[in-house]
């Protein structure tokens, strides 16, 4: 999957760019509208981003998994050593690893809440002028022509600002 990036002034133009996308065959929940006007983007009727979009709690969230299966297993293996290690079976291993890590997860999704989605923070400034940004979904090359071609040719407004290769939520 390759997302697609574009800003344009205001929430205005939001609802033509859905309906356009719309009659060329794209999905609306392929289509990403985020701003500070939520109010304006909420009466134009689009996809708004959700708070998976906007804040890091997929990314943080896997992190914090990962450095939590880590601790759990560093501290399975210490008490595996230590004379707890006759009373310790692989069934409490095992529960002290998936223990550590849904901490870990809790623990980075916590964190992530409080940042902007890595995807994403490069546009905070544009998004605080008021600015809308339109992020597309494709899923073939098709699609990502389709889209180009129909925003350069019917919506100047919006101006591309990036791509994602293989974009993932989680990292």
């Amino acid at each position: 999957m390759k997302r697609l990036y574009y800003l344009f002034q205001g929430t205005a133009p939001a609802k033509t760019i859905t309906d356009d996308l719309k009659l060329a065959g794209i999905n609306s929940g392929q289509l990403h509208f985020m701003s500070r006007d939520v109010s304006g983007l909420t009466s134009a009727k689009v996809h708004n981003t959700g708070i998976l979009d906007e804040k890091d709690i997929s990314h943080s969230g896997t992190y914090g998994a990962i450095i939590g299966l880590g601790l759990g297993i560093i501290l399975g293996f210490y008490l595996m050593t230590t004379d707890l290690a006759q009373s310790i079976s692989f069934v409490v291993f095992l529960v002290l690893c998936v223990f550590f890590t849904c901490l870990g997860t809790w623990a980075g999704a916590f964190i992530g809440m409080s940042m902007d989605n890595h995807h994403i923070a490069r546009f905070h400034d544009a998004l605080d002028q008021g600015e809308t940004l339109l992020m597309l979904d494709t899923y073939d090359i098709n699609e990502e022509k389709t889209f180009r071609q129909l925003m350069h040719q019917k919506h100047e407004e919006a101006h591309y600002e990036g791509e994602e290769d293989n974009f993932k939520v989680f990292l």
